[in-house]
């Protein structure tokens, strides 16, 4: 028997690669129990990490701190911007994105935004605002709140002097309030934005294009809209009127009144002022005398209406003139004067209308120092610039010659025919009517000469016209005398005999010419055919 030492070792098998090949059940629970003990891990690390880490931190004081203090610096940032001076304010403005940044709610960096516009409008700057305003508005209709916030962003600009932008604000409103089915605070935007666009200072052309379009939209709101669409069509006819376009303005203020009855809204009063004078221009005097009646029955003592009123009695009063009724006339432009007294603005072209109509009234019914008295307060008016003063300068002038005043009337006269030359010479009739009145104050003066030249002066203006009563015969028979008084008798005999059997037989005025004809012929004048024939008879 052997000993173990002696055991020999058993032979040992050589192995290959592929018998170190795990079984694949045995591969892959090995794998799958590596990724649980990975995950396990991990999973372990966060809790720790959570419980340790996250919890520890956010209720320990210090994160808590660290934390509230970043709020209440931004928060305190953005309060003291909005409070802080006009020009920090705006350097908020300008670098808002960045400022901002610390809001990621959208929402809330809009109304954040939006503070800060109304900072600057509670400072009446909203123009600064405008970039951001246009990026702050949503396109899309939201809710009414940014409709009541378009309103306040167009008075502010309004405010301010912007007109067009505030009628831009208005407008979003008008058709965001449309949107959400909303016509009582549309119709309100559409009111506040036609007052706007009516009162801004645009081109005529513009505004009407304006205008019309506007009055189109509101249409579409139906019946609650007519009473406004009526007012912007009366707002549109004022405008044509102004540029001279009578028939477009008579066809604004027709459909104007056709819409909404004058004796419902009475608001609609200034429109039936505003026709009944369009239509006396046009000449059909009586439906214009029933408009401007009824309209001034209906005014009320708003200072709205106050240049309606009194542009309704000077009508009236013209009138009235035109049909010889004087005293209802002056009836009329004395009303006028104490409906404008401390209404209508002193600057105001009216007052020099006023009282140069009214003298001319005076004038009319021969009380002269009343018709003087008021072409003087028509040159003194503050509104009075030089092309207008030249009917009043000439009605003075016209006053002084009748009461006897001729040096006053020369001065008057002088300046009127200045104004006219300079302002209006393509008024031909009228400056030689003028001419007229200076030759005939010469003339009272005993200024012959100066005399003779005016009245050739206003024959030169004045169309031919050899009926006794015009005003180039008038002029003829003038230059006749004042030649005749100059002693010029060749020059006389002529003037006499251009105006020979042209005034009605045996009248006084024929009987005049044929008189001052002999007198010429008395010191030796003679026509220049009646020379030849003389010279002639002597010669045989």
């Amino acid at each position: 028997m052997q000993s173990p030492s002696e055991h020999q070792a058993p032979e040992i098998e050589e192995l290959n690669d592929d018998d170190l090949e795990f079984k694949p059940i045995v591969k892959y629970t090995a794998i799958g129990l590596a990724v649980v003990a990975l995950l396990g891990l991990e999973y372990a690390t966060y809790r720790l990490g959570f419980s340790k880490g996250f919890n520890d931190g956010v209720t320990s004081e210090v994160v808590s701190e660290a934390v509230n203090t970043a709020a209440v610096n931004n928060l305190t940032h953005f309060m003291q911007a909005a409070t802080a001076d006009d020009e920090t304010l705006l350097q908020t403005i300008r670098n808002r994105k960045s400022g901002l940044a610390w809001i990621k709610n959208p929402e809330v960096l809009r109304e954040a935004e939006w503070m800060l516009a109304v900072a600057m409008m509670n400072r009446g700057r909203v123009s600064p605002a405008g970039d951001m305003l246009v990026e702050l508005f949503p396109r899309e209709v939201e809710k009414p709140l940014w409709a009541l916030r378009a309103t306040l962003v167009a008075r502010a600009y309004t405010e301010e002097g912007k007109p067009k932008s505030a009628a831009s604000y208005y407008r979003y409103a008008a058709r965001t309030y449309g949107k959400l089915k909303m016509p009582k605070e549309q119709l309100a935007a559409y009111t506040e934005l036609a007052d706007i666009m009516a009162s801004a200072e645009m081109e005529s052309a513009a505004l009407l294009e304006q205008l019309d379009k506007l009055q189109k939209e509101v249409g579409e709101l139906g019946e609650p809209g007519k009473m406004l669409q009526a007012n912007l069509l009366a707002c549109m006819g004022r405008l044509h009127r102004v540029a001279g376009n009578h028939d477009a303005a008579l066809s604004c203020f027709e459909r104007a009144l056709s819409s909404v009855p004058v004796d419902k809204v009475p608001q609609l009063a200034p429109a039936a002022v505003s026709l009944g004078s369009v239509l006396l221009e046009k000449g059909d005097v009586e439906r214009a005398r029933r408009l401007l009646k009824d309209g001034l029955s209906r005014l009320g003592d708003h200072p709205g209406d106050a240049d309606y009123l009194a542009s309704a009695l000077r009508d009236l009063a013209r009138i009235e003139a035109d049909a010889g009724n004087l005293d209802e006339a002056l009836a009329y432009l004395y009303s006028a004067e104490g409906a404008a007294m401390g209404r209508i603005e002193k600057e105001s072209p009216y007052w020099h209308y006023l009282y140069d109509q009214r003298g001319w009234i005076h004038y009319t019914r021969e009380t002269w120092d009343a018709a003087l008295a008021d072409f003087n307060r028509a040159l003194s008016a503050e509104s009075m610039t030089d092309p207008y003063r030249a009917q009043p300068l000439e009605g003075a002038g016209r006053c002084c010659i009748t009461l006897g005043r001729p040096e006053e009337a020369v001065a008057y006269l002088q300046d009127a025919v200045l104004m006219r030359t300079r302002h209006n010479a393509a008024d031909k009739p009228a400056l030689g009517r003028v001419y007229i009145a200076l030759a005939q104050a010469f003339d009272m003066e005993g200024k012959a000469r100066e005399a003779a030249d005016n009245y050739a002066l206003a024959l030169q203006n004045l169309p031919v016209d050899n009926n006794e009563e015009s005003d180039y015969f008038i002029a003829a028979m003038g230059r006749a005398y004042a030649l005749s008084q100059l002693k010029d008798w060749p020059n006389a005999l002529q003037a006499w005999a251009a105006l020979d059997g042209k005034a009605k037989p045996d009248s006084h005025r024929a009987n005049e010419v044929k008189e001052q004809m002999l007198l010429c012929r008395s010191h030796g004048a003679a026509l220049p055919g009646e020379a030849e024939g003389a010279e002639a008879g002597a010669s045989e």
